[in-house]
């Protein structure tokens, strides 16, 4: 099931030509750096309306070396999932046939059982197999752990992507806080700050991502309770928070239309009016296999999972005090 932490993960590199170079370098595949990448379409739904069959990230790579293109297939895995057996085939298969070029497929995994799952061979036929596929994975025992901020320093990029893969690493919190003194000798305040709301953006645990908010503040967020510093992180949450929206509202648009609903103006302003992220949320979770554009929208019931807004800061300074 897609959630922050999924998507960010598999949609980090495609925007990062750099970094995505140097994930290609741990396959071994000679692809010389400096390459460059087009973002494709990621539906390969054969009837739209029907039902959807998603694909994570989708690129077409382009070498520098003028070597043929291929187009490279990112799944991001955080657990095992049996239906994924089929559908990869089916996914490589299906852009083999839409682009006709070679087909790369690429699974990034957190933790090593999963990594393990994902790099099995799926085969089909009888007797000798008609169809072989074969996934490249990249998982905590061949992407790097970043143990020192130099490292970290030469491609902040790539250290974040390293750091997700890392993320159920015993040492998560040493991770982390090399992380954190990477970034804060980072001179790009703005730059420095997005690659930070991306990373806890990409962490899966609560308790990862609130020692890494522990970091950013004793490293170099101004100090709470005085006026300038106060402003300072409200401001940055605030405009964090609606970042946050803004994403989803385009994410649940882009599905709906993938998947062949009806999308009038009016539901489009509903869409884009909303503010409530929880309720995005829910929206985009329904929106994976509704029917018909009332089953995304109907009142919430006993059975969903709603999460429960994230309490300002201001509030919840008030409540401890009280």
């Amino acid at each position: 099931m897609p959630n922050v932490s999924h998507d960010t993960l598999h949609g980090f590199l495609p925007g990062r030509p750099k970094a995505l170079n140097r994930a290609l370098d741990l396959l071994d595949l000679g692809i010389p750096p400096g390459v460059t990448t087009e973002t494709l379409p990621t539906d390969a739904s054969g009837a739209p309306k029907m039902f959807a069959r998603q694909m994570d990230s989708v690129l077409r790579v382009l070498p520098p070396d003028g070597r043929d293109p291929f187009i490279l297939l990112v799944e991001a895995q955080t657990g095992v999932e049996t239906k994924k057996e089929t559908s990869w085939p089916y996914y490589v298969a299906y852009l083999r046939d839409r682009y006709k070029l070679d087909v790369v497929l690429l699974v990034l995994c957190v933790d090593a059982a999963t990594a393990a799952w994902a790099a099995t061979p799926l085969r089909t036929g009888l007797g000798r197999p008609t169809q072989v596929t074969v996934p490249h994975v990249l998982g905590p025992a061949n992407v790097p752990r970043v143990s020192r901020v130099e490292d970290a320093l030469t491609d902040l990029d790539f250290a974040a992507f390293c750091l997700w893969i890392h993320s159920n690493d015993p040492d998560i919190e040493g991770i982390l806080t090399v992380m954190g003194e990477a970034l804060a000798q980072d001179t790009d305040r703005e730059a420095r700050d997005d690659l930070a709301g991306l990373i806890e953006d990409g962490l899966g645990s609560e308790h990862a991502r609130k020692f890494w908010r522990n970091v950013m503040e004793t490293l170099y967020t101004p100090r709470r309770g005085t006026i300038v510093g106060d402003a300072r992180l409200a401001g940055r949450e605030e405009g964090r928070q609606e970042g946050r929206v803004k994403e989803k509202v385009e994410r649940l648009l882009h599905l709906m239309e993938r998947r062949g609903l009806s999308l009038t103006e009016e539901t489009r302003q509903r869409v884009t009016t909303c503010t409530d992220a929880p309720l995005l949320d829910l929206w985009f979770d329904r929106a994976i296999d509704a029917a018909t554009v009332d089953e995304v929208f109907a009142a919430p019931s006993t059975t969903d999972r709603v999460p429960a807004p994230a309490q300002s800061s201001e509030h919840t300074a008030s409540s401890t005090k009280s």
